[in-house]
């Protein structure tokens, strides 16, 4: 079976990250490069992931990857370029959406494997043999008034979409699949982010957060994520609560 057409956008290029660039489209990845202005040249192009350079856009990463978000049909997964030394910079960033970084010191190979983990994240290749029976994880998932359509990357609430990053869209998912299931916080980093990135379990709080919000901010307190202290966090049941009610 032929590999996917991954496609990478590299967003501010330098000489650096041309380098980058071509090793690449050596590997058969298709590859744009783009300045912050071309959002509608980017949206045509359709990619899987975009890479930042966060040297030249700096305070400027993060509204750009909200825009494309925004913008873009797919939402692509994204991966900052920090200065070498600029580490815990690249961990603030994904704390606060962004879906990894790697340290503008990397090596070839390091590089080229963070891109391709990064992209069968962002396009997982279909099943081998048409009699497979479709993965658990890609079914659909209704909890209360929230609908979630992982195969679409689509989730609703009273009818709304919510615009989610994929972060934000992985924890829900997988959160909403296991209603009334509690949760500590290195499982669900490595249910969200698996072991391709460097992130730390103080990333799940700042993402729980961002999930509530935008639940909240729909108007509606369910299905809502809980704390439950010391532990880690679930979703709660509504359907079990409902039961309890009833009695």
């Amino acid at each position: 079976m032929a590999s996917p057409d991954y496609r990478t956008a590299i967003i501010e290029p330098s000489a650096h990250t041309d380098r980058l660039a071509q090793l690449l489209e050596f590997e058969g990845i298709t590859v744009g490069r783009f300045v912050r202005q071309d959002l509608p040249e980017l949206r045509a192009f359709g990619p899987d992931l975009l890479v930042l350079n966060h040297m030249r856009l700096r305070a400027g990463t993060l509204p750009f990857s909200a825009a494309v978000t925004e913008a873009c049909h797919a939402h692509p997964l994204t991966l900052a370029i920090v200065a070498q030394g600029d580490e815990m910079r690249g961990v603030e960033l994904v704390e606060r959406g962004l879906d990894g970084f790697i340290a503008a010191s990397c090596g070839a190979r390091e590089f080229v494997a963070r891109v391709r983990a990064m992209l069968r994240r962002a396009r997982p290749a279909p099943p081998a043999r048409a009699t497979d029976s479709p993965a658990m994880s890609a079914r659909p998932v209704r909890i209360g008034e929230l609908d979630i359509d992982q195969a679409r990357r689509r989730a609703r609430i009273c009818g709304r979409e919510l615009r989610l990053t994929e972060q934000e869209f992985q924890l829900l998912y997988f959160l909403a699949g296991n209603p009334g299931r509690v949760f500590d916080r290195q499982a669900l980093l490595d249910a969200v982010w698996g072991s391709d990135t460097y992130v730390t379990v103080r990333s799940v709080d700042a993402l729980v957060k961002r999930v509530r919000h935008q639940l909240r901010a729909v108007g509606r307190l369910d299905p809502c994520v809980e704390t439950i202290r010391g532990v880690g966090y679930r979703m709660a049941d509504l359907a079990s609560a409902d039961s309890r009610s009833a009695v």
